[in-house]
């Protein structure tokens, strides 16, 4: 029985995304579908390129040791931001950096790949600042409707996968169209919500959110990382139908968002803690019990019944 597969947002802790699917294409457990925000929206765009994971792998790698070159200060905005603060109040830095070079490098992983090229059924959230909405960009063919998603099928995945990644204040927001989009994970952090709408029944959920901490100073990126950590950890499980088994690698070498050389170590032991999981996802995924059922065996992580008792059909 397939299953879809579901990545949370996290920063660089979505390098554990990569290590989990490593362990999970060496026993054959290929999703049929697959969904991510932010960080998770990076590894979906590259698992719906066709990308394999030995090429994630040594993009991983590639980005812990020179990743920081992929940061571009907006450094214009920035030396605009005083005078304007100074004569009226007015704050404009849309974010610290732009983006471009992670866009540009996103583009050349996926080979330039339109939505309709991808190999692989998919949904990357965005979120419009013009209306509101998350904006679900996808290949699905009838996706269910949702309250304040728009479904989209116009894009390039390079493009797609930096927009989800936008985090609001730390990336200029991307325009798409006539929208002005950033991080996917402002409205859902873990998609599995979007993943069943799109056709999954049985979702596998890999969450690399973590717990709440205090700032350790009052830095833009710690206030902002933790900022998104409180905001996700409330989010998260609204968005949880029935149907999931939830994995929760640990990610504690990393030091804050964009603490990019702490990835590959991320990466490995995202690996070794599915692996350490490998017969509860395998006893979840080959399962004929009905997702949901509330009839599995405990210790599937979260195994949420489904609501009101009602067994999907």
């Amino acid at each position: 029985m397939g299953y879809g597969l579901a990545l949370s947002g996290g920063g660089v802790r979505g390098a554990a995304h990569v290590g989990v699917l490593r362990a999970l294409l060496e026993e054959r457990l290929m999703p049929e579908m697959a969904a991510g925000a932010s960080a998770g929206a990076i590894v979906t765009g590259l698992l719906a390129a066709g990308v394999s994971v030995e090429e994630m792998e040594g993009a991983v790698r590639h980005l812990s040791g020179k990743g920081k070159s992929y940061l571009d200060p907006d450094y214009r905005a920035m030396a605009e931001l005083a005078p304007r603060l100074l004569a009226d109040g007015e704050i404009s830095l849309a974010g610290l950096f732009k983006g471009d070079r992670l866009a540009a490098y996103f583009t050349e992983l996926t080979k330039g790949r339109h939505l309709d090229q991808a190999v692989l059924p998919f949904v990357i959230p965005a979120v419009d600042l013009n209306s509101g909405d998350t904006v679900a960009f996808t290949n699905a063919e009838m996706p269910a409707p949702l309250a304040h998603v728009k479904w989209e099928w116009e894009g390039f995945l390079g493009q797609v996968m930096m927009a989800s990644s936008s985090v609001p204040g730390v990336f200029v927001p991307r325009k798409i169209g006539a929208c002005r989009l950033v991080d996917g994970g402002v409205t859902d952090n873990l998609p599995v919500d979007l993943l069943q709408a799109a056709g999954a029944r049985r979702v596998l959920a890999v969450d690399v959110g973590t717990a709440y901490k205090r700032p350790k100073d009052d830095s833009v990126l710690e206030v902002l990382s933790c900022s998104f950590s409180l905001m996700g950890r409330r989010l998260k499980d609204c968005g949880i139908c029935c149907g999931a088994l939830v994995l929760n690698p640990p990610a504690e070498a990393a030091k804050g968002l964009l603490d990019m050389e702490a990835m590959e170590g991320i990466m490995e032991a995202g690996y070794a803690y599915a692996r350490s999981r490998m017969g509860e996802i395998r006893a979840f995924v080959e399962s004929r019990i009905p997702p949901g059922s509330g009839t599995s065996a405990p210790g599937f992580g979260r195994m949420l019944p489904a609501p009101g008792g009602i067994t999907p059909p």
